[in-house]
């Protein structure tokens, strides 16, 4: 019903399987050292756990078997597919973390790395530190934030949707369509706003516009600290 996934360095790749398929999980682990010995030693010294985390949550992660050596490093990463709707929270410190076809709540974290996502139903939050950030989306409520790096958010398969698309250095783009309902707020400190989508009720002052999409509704801000804005309507 649940899948939390843990790791400090490694990437983590999720696609949802069809119904009936079977579930996999598929493991990769590197470690690295001084010499030959020295990092098969370190390879035999990471362990990969899967627990029970309660509520029906199985959670994925690994550590050191033994205390880690100043000489070593290690890195493990996770291949996952799954059949049916499935609630998925991810995270590593270096690496890139995919989704692919996830239905249910999405929450994957990266540090350093690329976040590419494509979810619905549930909600969904996204973010890395350092890299861009790639969301489609479809579903009630979306956060989608980088700390450095541009922002994608396709939402052309939402009805009414509330959250936020952020950055603090980057451009950010984002679509909708005819089927999008939102109250939008678009703001940036240093950019432009460009926004082709239909807004009614619009207001546009220097580095901000705001408008409703649709049939309005719940809140949607879209922001950049150090960058332009980009709203694009598609056929959705």
């Amino acid at each position: 019903a649940a899948l939390e996934v843990r790791t400090h360095n490694g990437s983590i790749d999720f696609q949802r399987q069809t119904a009936g398929g079977s579930a996999s999980v598929t493991i990769t682990k590197k470690a690295g050292g001084t010499n030959q010995e020295d990092a098969e030693e370190a390879l035999a010294a990471i362990n990969v756990i899967v627990e029970p985390a309660g509520n029906g949550k199985t959670r994925i992660s690994w550590k050191w078997s033994v205390p880690k050596k100043a000489r070593w490093c290690g890195d493990v990463s996770f291949v996952i597919r799954a059949p049916g709707s499935l609630h998925f929270d991810a995270e590593t410190h270096n690496g890139a973390v995919t989704v692919a076809e996830a239905s249910g709540d999405v929450k994957v974290v990266s540090h350093n790395g690329k976040v590419k996502v494509r979810s619905s139903n549930g909600k969904l939050h996204a973010e890395t530190h350092n890299g861009e950030v790639d969301a489609t989306y479809a579903g009630p409520e979306v956060n989608v934030l980088s700390h450095n790096g541009e922002v994608s958010a396709d939402l052309s398969r939402c009805g009414a949707v509330a959250g936020s698309i952020t950055t603090h250095n980057g451009a950010v783009r984002v679509a909708v369509s005819k089927n999008t309902a939102a109250t939008l707020t678009c703001r940036t400190h240093n950019g432009g706003i460009d926004c082709d989508a239909p807004l009614s009720e619009s207001q546009k002052t220097r580095g901000e516009l705001t408008g409703k999409l649709g049939a309005g509704g719940p809140s949607l801000n879209v922001v950049t600290h150090n960058g332009s804005i980009r709203g694009k309507s598609t056929a959705g």
